[in-house]
């Protein structure tokens, strides 16, 4: 954050805290909510944002999205700080969550995290048909464009945040910046970004690019 332009707002997209692992043949819903020690990385993460901004934030229709976002926030305000939770994002990964389901357990793995590194890669290669998920490509750009407006409308000095699933930060990656992913997203992790003139200002694990708008970005 301190090495972001600070006359610019800023983009921030991230994964919910940690939850417990998803036991599929119970979970259903897949609305496993976070566990304690997921509630305190959030404070945590919160307290520790720099107090030079605002922060608005965003979440999904999931539980655990939501009290990360709450988590975050209240993390922020005891900081000091300024926050505010603005509401859903309006827009999904899943069109049909029970062949979904049905998909994730056909996946045979006993690694959560490679089991969902084979879902998103069936999923970004456009296997699975759109009336069971949005393309990626599709959702990716929607993305851009919800962010993108967004961000558009921002004052100076405040800082947009999206608490969302390792798919979003996944498809954003990958189609807004050609990021190819060996690691995981894990609990928490994801980028920072900032709009330029005639790129990006890419902030992700640890290193800064400048990238280029896809042919697709106008909004």
């Amino acid at each position: 954050m301190q090495r972001l332009d600070p006359t610019k707002p800023v983009f921030m997209h991230i994964r919910h805290s940690e939850r417990p692992i998803i036991d599929l043949n119970k979970d259903e819903k897949l609305d496993t909510p976070l566990s304690k020690r997921g509630e305190k990385a959030a404070y945590q993460f919160g307290s520790s944002l720099p107090l030079d901004r605002e922060y608005i934030i965003h979440h999904t229709d999931m539980d655990r999205t939501i009290k990360t976002a709450e988590s975050i926030r209240q993390g922020i305000e005891d900081n000091k700080g300024t926050a505010r939770i603005a509401g859903e994002i309006p827009l999904a990964t899943v069109v049909d969550m029970k062949a979904v389901v049905e998909i994730m357990k056909r996946i045979k793995s006993d690694s959560e995290s490679e089991r969902s590194r084979i879902y998103m890669n069936s999923w970004i290669s456009g296997i699975y048909p759109p009336w069971v998920m949005k393309p990626s490509l599709e959702f990716a750009q929607i993305g851009a464009s919800l962010m993108s407006k967004d961000l558009n409308t921002a004052r100076r000095g405040e800082a947009r945040i999206w608490i969302t699933h390792d798919s979003w930060v996944f498809a954003s990656l990958h189609h807004w910046f050609g990021e190819i992913l060996f690691d995981w997203i894990d609990f928490m992790d994801g980028f920072i970004l900032q709009l330029n003139d005639g790129d990006m200002s890419l902030f992700f694990k640890g290193r800064e690019r400048q990238v280029a708008y896809p042919y697709w970005w106008k909004f």
